[in-house]
């Protein structure tokens, strides 16, 4: 068994420390909470060096509710690299700045495989891939509108609001504009 060590995320440290303050928390007080399972001498280590383990960022962002690239800075380096092309830096930056822009619920939607997702749907009422492949381009396209929009409604159904307090029964999520209109389904 080897000891290799685990790749690490860049923290911009400035960053890190105006979120974690914006959320009313210290670096010790982020050591208290059980669920980061590391102290705050530690977490500030990896502040003074510029990176963190992956686990260690995702920890700490879903206990703030951040999405973890928010936290380490990654939209805020990008957001730097591409100012001077930007039509209005100040309203980006602006929105930038908007942390509840960037909840860790929205994070975790970004890594659902959306082909994946479709495909077991379809293998839960036995449908298999190769069925859903056999079907030309424009029926595989209506077929992934029709349960998108069988599951939007569905879910507004059951539920008033969204997490993010967004009324259910107007317009598509994230999620579902991704199910429904995706291109990802390759031949």
């Amino acid at each position: 068994m080897s000891n290799k060590p685990q790749e690490k995320v860049r923290i911009i440290r400035e960053w890190f420390l105006r979120v974690i303050r914006e959320r009313k928390k210290t670096v010790e007080e982020l050591g208290n909470i059980p669920e980061i399972d590391r102290s705050g001498k530690t977490i500030q280590r990896c502040l003074s060096s510029g990176e963190m383990q992956p686990d260690l960022l995702d920890r700490i962002g879903k206990a703030l509710n951040v999405d973890p690239n928010y936290l380490s800075g990654e939209y805020y380096k990008c957001f730097l690299e591409s100012k001077d092309s930007l039509p209005n830096t100040d309203a980006s930056y602006y929105l930038l700045t908007k942390i509840d822009r960037y909840p860790y619920q929205k994070y975790q939607a970004a890594s659902i495989n959306y082909e994946e997702y479709l495909i077991n749907t379809l293998l839960i009422n036995n449908i298999s891939k190769e069925q859903f492949l056999s079907l030309d381009s424009r029926k595989r396209r209506s077929l992934q509108f029709d349960i998108g929009m069988a599951l939007k409604d569905v879910i507004s159904n059951y539920f008033e609001k969204d997490s993010q307090g967004i009324e259910t029964n107007i317009g598509a999520s994230g999620g579902l504009t991704l199910l429904i209109g995706g291109d990802w389904i390759k031949e």
